[in-house]
């Protein structure tokens, strides 16, 4: 008799169910798993690109424009009625200054002078120097005296002192090298490179013994204003001295003297214009002597000098800006002829803008 063993069948429980919400997760990932590769790219692709786009648009979309607020229009400004007021400023400023403070000290601090302006004072003051007045000579008695001289062939000079003149006289004299560089830095173009004491002695001899020396009636601080104590500090004393006008060659010029003195003569023309303005007077019948041209400054008068003993002339016109003034003296004295400083009217007979 056969003996049957019979085996139960295990039963394996069921997992738990699992949350709702949890399946969801889950299948939504089994999904994405079963994906092949190129589709989960494409995908991700697809994102990256509506990403992008939606940047791109709104790159795109036009700004809205934010309008600056309107601003005033800006006052017109009178520039004249400025000037006027500026000038109206600078007098009212100026004249107490120059003035009023000058006779504010003279008055006792307990006391006011009523109602009288500077003006009057100056002028009752002005009354007790009026003795002390020198006349400059005219240029009509310069001229009688050239005629006489190149006559008489004596030696005869006119100088004149301009601003550039009086600076370099007064350089380490009167006033700083310093100061008379800032306040005149052309005087390199005039002839002279300051300081240079040996030829501002130079000068100052010149001067000295000089015919006529023409000097400026302006009393500002580089003209008159320079010329007196300048002239004090070299010993020269202005009533032993004949002065005449600092423009005395214009002068000359424009009452048809300067003509009348070249007319006949043989004239030398020294400076640098000299060819233009020699040109200019042979076309008007005036015998040139000679050009003798360019001049370096000071230092090159020993050279000038040299070349001026060479030529045979009546009359020298010296246009050579303060070098001039040397050259002019030394013609007369070395030489025994009538020299006149020429000065800056070379240049404007040679341009046209003035006649004989």
């Amino acid at each position: 008799m056969s003996t049957t063993t019979t085996r139960k069948a295990q039963i394996v429980p069921a997992p738990p169910a699992l949350p709702a919400k949890r399946r969801n997760k889950s299948a939504a990932a089994l999904r994405f798993k079963r994906r092949t590769l190129p589709e989960r790219l494409s995908t991700r692709r697809k994102k990256q690109l509506s990403k992008r786009g939606k940047k791109w648009m709104r790159k795109k979309q036009p700004r809205p424009v934010i309008e600056a607020p309107s601003e005033p229009p800006a006052p017109t400004i009178d520039v004249e009625a400025v000037k006027r007021t500026s000038y109206e400023d600078g007098f009212r400023k100026g004249k107490y200054e120059g003035g009023e403070a000058f006779l504010a000290r003279l008055i006792p601090e307990d006391m006011i002078l009523p109602d009288i302006p500077v003006e009057h004072v100056i002028a009752l003051g002005f009354e007790q120097v009026r003795h002390l007045l020198q006349p400059l000579i005219a240029p009509l008695t310069v001229y009688v005296e050239m005629q006489q001289a190149l006559e008489q062939r004596a030696p005869l000079s006119v100088v004149r002192l301009g601003d550039g003149e009086l600076l370099a006289l007064a350089h380490d004299k009167v006033l700083s090298s310093n100061l008379v560089r800032k306040e005149a830095p052309f005087l390199g173009y005039a002839g002279i490179d300051v300081p240079d004491h040996e030829y501002r002695e130079q000068l100052a001899e010149s001067v000295r013994k000089a015919t006529f020396v023409g000097v400026p009636t302006s009393r500002m601080p580089n003209f008159q204003g320079l010329l007196y104590p300048t002239l004090r500090a070299y010993g020269m004393q202005t009533r032993q001295m004949r002065l005449t006008y600092s423009i005395v060659n214009y002068l000359l010029a424009q009452q048809g003297h300067l003509l009348q003195l070249m007319q006949g003569r043989r004239v030398l023309i020294v400076g640098n214009t000299g060819p233009e303005l020699a040109e200019v007077l042979s076309q008007r019948g005036i015998a040139v002597a000679g050009v003798i041209t360019p001049v370096m400054g000071v230092r090159d008068v020993p050279r000038i000098l040299r070349e001026v003993s060479r030529h045979d002339y009546d009359l020298a016109l010296i246009a050579a800006g303060i070098p001039a003034v040397i050259l002019s003296q030394r013609i007369a004295e070395q030489f025994g002829k009538v020299a006149l400083d020429f000065g800056h009217l070379a240049n404007k007979i040679a341009r046209g803008e003035a006649s004989l």
